[in-house]
């Protein structure tokens, strides 16, 4: 202790009065020249993390990554089709290979959710923007398309599948809300998707017979998305009377995908709409 500061101590010129939980000295004030405290401004309020994917979504998507390890085509083809049928899962499977699964998920961000599936091992390609999906919100829910900013990637599970993502933060929709609720309850999008092998017209012209006149599937809304693959590709989907079996409860959803824009198939697919 310095001479100075024991004379301090010894003559009770110190000041030792008790701060309070503020860090503010008591009654009897700051010593000359202190700066107040309550003059200091607080410290900025930390921003809270925009989190990736919810655990309800983590969740869906790891039954749809089991359904899809567990299913050959043909088997996929059965589970989603109709038991009345069944008897056309061998002939479709002839002429296309059970391509993906898909959900529409619900990130906070759509970055962080794809830096989220890279940490957990899971590799996921680009994100672009979706078209058809976003048609099939805007007009479920009564929500300008410009409102609805869905994208896809494509979550490979293996060599030849994926799972599909359809990505949107609920935040930029009007309808957010009610669209996460009725999404994760009912799910609208979830559908089990089939590539058809040889893009010809008359291979895909047969396969759109089996499904919507021998299997008797209604035609559910379709498109020519421009950003997927190499030269576009035509998505026609198609719904099944009920839900597939327990554990998934998923509705009887499928797509028929195919490279390229195929403008006359898509115009039979939607007189059947």
């Amino acid at each position: 202790m310095t001479e100075r500061a024991d004379a301090m101590c010894i003559s009770g010129d110190f000041r030792s009065e008790p701060a309070d939980r503020y860090g503010r000295e008591a009654a009897a004030g700051p010593r000359p020249g202190a700066v107040a405290v309550d003059d200091v401004p607080p410290p900025a309020p930390s921003r809270p993390e925009i989190p990736g994917l919810a655990p309800a979504d983590w969740g869906r998507l790891e039954t749809m990554e089991k359904f899809i390890a567990a299913h050959t085509t043909e088997s996929a083809l059965r589970a989603v089709l109709p038991p009345d049928a069944h008897g056309h899962a061998e002939s479709l499977a002839r002429h296309t290979r059970f391509d993906h699964g898909a959900l529409l998920v619900f990130p906070g961000r759509v970055d962080t959710a794809l830096a989220e599936l890279e940490q957990r091992g899971l590799t996921a390609a680009p994100a672009v923007p979706s078209t058809v999906v976003r048609g099939h919100l805007a007009k479920r829910y009564g929500v300008p398309r410009k409102q609805l900013p869905v994208v896809i990637t494509q979550v490979r599970t293996s060599a030849d599948r994926s799972v599909e993502l359809f990505l949107l933060p609920p935040q930029s929709a009007a309808a957010g809300v009610r669209i996460v609720a009725d999404e994760r309850s009912r799910h609208h999008q979830t559908h089990l998707g089939f590539r058809v092998t040889d893009p010809g017209e008359g291979v895909l012209g047969l396969v759109w017979d089996t499904v919507a006149e021998c299997a008797g599937l209604a035609a559910d809304g379709g498109g020519f998305n421009p950003h997927q693959g190499r030269s576009g590709c035509t998505v026609l989907y198609f719904r099944g009377a009920g839900r597939m079996p327990a554990p998934y409860h998923w509705p009887r959803r499928l797509e028929i995908l195919v490279e390229g824009h195929h403008p006359r198939i898509l115009r039979r697919h939607r007189r059947g709409i």
